[in-house]
């Protein structure tokens, strides 16, 4: 009989090792732990495929992406061709693009006037501080969905994050504007530096 009585407590326990194995954690502690671990950093340095997207056409660029906690964040066209080189420069409260002769007219992506370069300090702004409303853990990634402070899903701006559950590397990202996507990313190339302790 004692026996029987241990078999319920002994499947409990399984199911829970199996849920906060792959390192022990379960998505949202994990979620939790990258946020974190993102806040320490001080500079950034990546490269971000972006598709923005304006219901009938969509806009591709290629951006060399690096952000620094001093300066702020530069972005660089790599592709396409004809606007190669022309750098944004965001800093606290300014933007400035910097071109030699080149105008690059894509339109807002929101009615806030959301441009498709600032579309990548959206989504770290969203993962360093965002509100993290899911996380799914898979053995080799994690997704984590970000909102507007806990508002319910399809309001505001939202976004949702793939990472290398090892590494914490951001893989793709995708911004939502009240519920329709507006822009998704393919990040390579991802390096960053924290502050020596």
């Amino acid at each position: 009989m004692g026996r029987f009585r241990a078999l319920p407590l002994t499947i409990s326990l399984l199911f829970l090792a199996a849920c906060a194995g792959r390192g022990g954690r379960t998505g949202e502690e994990l979620a939790l732990a990258i946020q974190e671990e993102y806040r320490q950093f001080t500079a950034v340095t990546c490269q971000v495929a972006l598709t923005a997207e304006y219901g009938e056409r969509s806009f591709e660029c290629v951006v060399d992406a690096a952000w620094d906690r001093e300066t702020g964040a530069t972005l660089t066209l790599v592709e396409p061709e004809i606007a190669q080189g022309v750098t944004a420069r965001i800093a606290q409260g300014e933007t400035s693009l910097v071109y030699d002769g080149f105008s690059l007219e894509t339109g807002p992506l929101t009615g806030d006037g959301l441009s498709p370069l600032e579309a990548i300090p959206a989504l770290w702004a969203r993962v360093t501080r965002g509100y993290i409303a899911a996380a799914d853990r898979t053995d080799n990634t994690l997704e984590v969905t970000y909102r507007q402070g806990d508002g319910p899903p399809g309001s505001g701006l939202e976004a949702v994050v793939t990472f290398d559950a090892q590494t914490h590397a951001p893989l793709t990202g995708e911004l939502y504007a009240d519920g329709t996507r507006i822009a998704g990313a393919q990040v390579s190339d991802f390096q960053s530096q924290s502050a020596p302790d």
